[in-house]
């Protein structure tokens, strides 16, 4: 998900509380309380539901403006209000996601039974049982509505078929209204009692790295992709600075073709010795093997070889040849320039105060050469993101503002990617950047 974002950790310590977070909640609260708090939402919840797409409905029916519509057009406007009804859904089933992994509450009893049941289980797992089982709520709600709109045709002759669509086609967009509303209101809660996490002692790497590092997600594949082709544009025999790496070597990969060596420096010894972990193949490395599989593929192999695969390991092994503790406060952070420097969801990553991630960025920036590159990669207008159901701060920054910080001194290329799946992580969408340093620049 996120290369690394703790070269500022005391700084963000200084200016930030302690997140509330999912875990703490229960440590202060237990389970009990989290119950009861999600019975009586869902009965609240149930009962807005049932008042708003009722009145929607039946309003609709009573104004008699789709009145005298053929059957045909009355189908296709109830098929209109279901698609209408899943998007405010999606919306819903994104909040009550971080309403879950904040608080260890839900606005749906069945979505936060089907959470617990897998709480062990991979994040992943856990958003789709909960999301399933908000989802299988909702389905199970339509029934009253069919039956009591068929009941109505059947036994009463004031209520024509026309009318019994109408009908559910208003109560559908009256629940559409019902979950927009819900989910604003459920992330104004989530906003109103987030604190932020300290990096320091709320860190963990090694849950980090089994929460987030299992499989290539699509945040990382745009990111890994558009890092392989900027790095086509590097001068090859050079050192490669990776600035902010935390405990992960995901981008690292893509630069060992080219590079003559490759020096990774993050603010925590903690992050640093996961890497040493791998390096020495230690018992509990991480396995990187999907994201160097990758990396090639993004490199032109079609189907890379278990062979391939190892190769590019230990290639890159040899190639590591410093692991530095930086602090991105300092300017400079290293006394050396590099012609290549990567930094990726760092500084963005490690402050929500915007002025001080325009410090940091420019503190990095430095790093680079004459005439060398920076590539960069940053959340886009995130105010933070979730790391084991804690919020760590993000800068809220987007293109405008990454594009603005390198303009004095670098010709650079912004791009965004819009990631909406990632919108339960606390952002959708990231800012992409090479940069050139120019001939002035200093």
């Amino acid at each position: 998900m996120f290369a690394c974002r703790f070269i500022a950790a005391s700084a963000a310590r200084s200016a930030a509380a302690k997140a509330p977070g999912r875990d703490g909640l229960r440590r202060r609260g237990g389970g009990a309380g989290q119950w009861l708090a999600t019975l009586a939402a869902t009965a609240v919840s149930t009962y807005a539901l049932d008042l708003m797409a009722t009145t929607a409905g039946v309003a609709l029916a009573a104004s008699q403006i789709l009145g005298g519509a053929d059957h045909g057009l009355l189908l296709a406007f109830l098929v209109s209000t279901y698609v209408t009804w899943a998007a405010g859904l999606r919306l819903n089933l994104a909040a009550n996601w971080t309403l879950l992994e904040e608080t260890g509450t839900s606005t749906n009893a069945f979505s936060k039974a089907a959470y617990e049941l897998l709480r062990r289980g991979s994040r992943r797992a856990r958003r789709i049982a909960s999301a399933l089982g908000y989802v299988a709520t909702e389905v199970v709600k339509e029934v009253p509505y069919y039956a009591g709109a068929s009941g109505a045709v059947l036994l009463t002759d004031s209520v024509s078929s026309a009318d019994a669509l109408v009908f559910l086609g208003g109560a559908n967009l009256g629940a559409a209204g019902y979950e927009y509303g819900l989910a604003r209101m459920t992330r104004a809660f989530v906003r109103s009692r987030r604190g932020y996490a300290s990096f320091e002692s709320e860190w963990i790497p090694r849950e980090y790295l089994a929460d987030y590092y299992s499989e290539v997600e699509r945040d990382e594949r745009e990111t890994i992709a558009y890092f392989v082709d900027a790095m086509r544009e590097v001068p090859p025999g050079e050192p490669v600075l990776f600035f902010g790496v935390g405990p992960t070597l995901h981008h690292v990969f893509l630069a060992a073709g080219k590079a003559s060596e490759i020096h990774l420096a993050d603010y925590l010894p903690e992050n640093l010795a996961e890497i040493q972990r791998w390096l020495d193949r230690g018992p509990g490395a991480h396995d990187w093997s999907p994201f160097v599989r990758y990396t090639l593929e993004c490199e032109g192999l079609a189907a890379p070889t278990d062979l391939e695969m190892r190769e590019r390991e230990e290639i890159t092994r040899r190639k590591i040849a410093r692991l530095l503790e930086v602090d991105a406060r300092h300017s400079p952070p290293l006394p050396e320039r590099y012609a290549t420097v990567v930094s990726a969801y760092c500084a963005d990553s490690a402050t929500s105060d915007r002025a001080t991630w325009e410090a940091y960025t420019r503190n990095i920036a430095g790093l680079v050469g004459p005439a060398g590159t920076y590539i960069t990669a940053a959340l886009r207008r995130a105010d933070h993101y979730l790391v084991g159901g804690k919020s760590f701060p993000s800068a809220n920054v987007d293109e405008h503002d990454v594009a603005d910080v390198l303009a004095g001194d670098f010709e650079a290329t912004v791009e965004v990617r819009e990631l909406a799946e990632q919108e339960p992580h606390g952002y959708a969408g990231v800012v992409l950047a090479r940069a050139r340093r120019k001939a002035s620049g200093h």
